[in-house]
This record gives structure tokens, C-alpha cells and sequence, in this order.
């Protein structure tokens, strides 16, 4: 019988080889000297210690930039993003929830954040949060109020959007939003336009037709598109104030309609200020503050309440011309 199986040799083998190992290790140790041990151990400590530290390493730090900051203005305080510009509230907007997006999101771009998102140190963060946007991003919650910028606002201390279609306002540190502002606003532009008459009548424009995305659509002497507000019923503007900043009116010299204009399409109404409006069918028209050039519809559709005039005194609402149905 044979008697050499793996189970009886192998053991043999690892032993012997062990015991050839511990005594090199020992002969190496005695003929260096004790001093040496030490160098060893130094030398394989970095090796087990280096994994640890470059597994922390990839970790992301933080942003430094604050999504909302406090920033002054007419209206006082108010929250303003990281340029510094004016945020705004939208009084459409319900349980925190975003009712502004397309060509709105365009006139009105929203306050986008990451869930890691920091505010200055002087607000109370505990104010602030995030909704969820139709397209999956974040947008920052004040109080109960998604925030905006307003494309009318170009540097610092701007409020070009206050009182907008009376539904934007700008927001307080506090989260609430200003809206008692657009009646003293109010007060201030009429109060400044009747010291200025000459100004006003050489503000008076005559209608265009001009070519946009959105097709034929009336615009002013320098080609920017203009707008109705559905808002205004049987042909009475209610853009007033911090509105009519972020709504310029289109102006004309008097009650009288301008030579060249068609009777049957156009008309004139009075303003609050007593200044003469120009109505294409029964919409006063107006501008928007954050259309910068000919061929610009960055107002269209915002609120859901302005929408594009068209030549024939109707308003162009999604990809359709309306006259009759707001």
C-alpha cells in the first residue's frame, strides 16, 4: 500500500519551509542588531495607512455661494440671488409649487439649486427649500414662495418685475412677499410723468407689423414686439406702477388716434395717470422690459395673463391668434 497522500506530505512541507524562514528571520536579526527591527516597521506602516487617506479624499466639498443673499433697494430689503439681483414671488404659485414655466421661465427664469443648497449667514435657513420642477430640477422656496429672477432686471437694485400683471413681487428676508409697494410706486410714476408732459409725447409710438417665432405680430417704431394683458377688460388698462416698469404702456399724444392707424382695429384709452394708451382691438398695448431686440418674445405667455398682439387687434395665445376667448 502506498501511504504518500497530499493530506500527509503537504503539512511536512509548509512546515519545514516555515521553520527554514524563522530561522533566516533570526540569523538576519542577530547579525543586524536590534536597531534595525524598527526601520522595518516604519517602512511597512505608510502601506497600510495610504488606502485610508485617499478614501476620503474624492469626497465633494461644499458650495461657498450662497443662493439668496439680502440685498437693498427702494422697496427696502429684500432677497436677492447670488448676481445680486431681485428675487421674486409669484402669487400663482400654490403650496410651493411652481405655475411658471416655459416662455414664462424664460421672462421669469427661476432660482435653480442643488439639494446642498447655502443662503447668508444673516437669514434664518430654517425659511428656506426646495420644490421640484416639472423638467426634475430644484428650485429654492422662500417662506411658501418659489423664487425668480426677472429678465428686466439687469444689475444690482433693479425691480423692474414689482407689481408685474400685479402677481410678481419681490420677497423680504422674511419670506413674504411686497405688495403693498406697487400703490406707492403707483403714486410716484403718475406724480413723475405729469411733471414730465414733453417727455410722454415723445414717447408716443406707431404700430408695426413684424416677423417673429410666434408669426405676425404688432410691434413698436423700433421693431419690439407688444403685448396685451388679459387682465385688462373692455379696453381699460390696470397696468400700473412697478407694472408698467416691467410693462412699458405704448404711449400716444392724446385722445385722438394717431394718423395712419386704422379706426376699425385701433383705439386710445386713459390711463389712471391720465396719459392716452394705444388698444389693438379691445387690449391696451404695452412692451416688455425684458425684450432687448426685434424678433424678442421673451414676455409671451408670462403669468399666463400677457400674450403677443397680432395686427388684428387679438392676442396670440400657445400657437393659436385669439381675440374673443379671455
Amino acid at each position: 500500500m502506498h501511504d504518500n497522500t497530499p493530506s500527509s506530505t503537504k503539512p511536512k512541507v509548509h512546515r519545514r519551509r516555515a521553520s527554514l524562514v524563522l530561522a533566516a528571520f533570526a540569523l538576519l536579526c542577530a547579525s543586524c542588531g536590534s536597531s534595525e527591527v524598527p526601520i522595518v516597521a516604519q517602512a511597512e506602516a505608510p502601506a497600510v495607512d495610504a488606502p485610508a487617506e485617499s478614501d476620503t479624499a474624492p469626497a465633494p466639498a461644499a458650495s461657498s455661494a450662497a443662493a439668496a443673499l439680502v440685498g437693498t433697494t427702494a422697496l427696502g430689503d429684500v432677497l436677492v440671488g447670488d448676481d445680486g439681483r431681485t428675487l421674486y414671488g409669484f402669487t400663482n404659485d400654490i403650496d410651493a409649487t411652481s405655475a411658471c414655466s416655459g416662455t414664462c421661465a424664460e421672462a421669469w427664469p427661476p432660482v435653480i439649486v442643488d439639494e446642498n443648497f447655502t443662503v447668508a449667514p444673516a437669514l434664518d435657513v430654517g425659511i428656506f427649500a426646495t420644490t421640484q420642477r416639472d423638467d426634475g430640477t430644484l428650485q429654492l422656496v422662500a417662506g411658501k414662495w418659489p423664487l425668480y429672477f426677472f429678465a428686466g432686471d439687469a444689475v444690482p437694485g433693479d425691480i423692474a418685475g414689482q407689481g408685474s400683471g400685479e402677481v410678481w413681487f419681490a420677497v423680504t428676508p422674511e419670506g413674504t412677499l411686497i405688495t403693498d409697494a406697487a400703490d406707492t410706486a403707483t403714486a410716484e410714476d403718475g406724480a413723475a410723468e405729469e411733471s414730465e408732459p414733453a417727455e410722454i409725447e415723445e414717447a408716443a409710438a406707431i404700430v408695426a407689423v413684424g416677423t417673429t417665432d410666434a408669426g405676425d405680430i404688432l410691434t413698436d417704431a423700433d421693431g419690439l414686439s407688444l403685448y396685451g394683458f388679459t387682465d385688462d377688460v373692455d379696453g381699460v388698462p390696470t397696468c400700473n406702477g412697478g407694472c408698467a416698469d416691467a410693462w412699458p404702456p405704448v404711449i400716444v399724444p392724446s385722445a385722438e388716434l394717431p394718423a395712419g392707424l386704422d379706426g376699425s382695429t385701433f383705439s386710445v384709452s386713459q390711463r389712471d395717470d391720465g396719459s392716452f394708451q394705444l388698444n389693438a382691438g379691445k387690449w391696451p398695448l404695452y412692451r416688455f422690459a425684458g425684450d432687448a431686440a426685434p424678433g424678442d418674445i421673451n414676455g409671451q405667455g408670462s403669468g399666463d395673463v400677457w400674450f403677443l398682439a397680432t395686427p388684428d387687434g387679438g392676442l396670440v395665445k400657445g400657437d393659436e391668434s385669439e381675440s374673443d376667448d379671455y
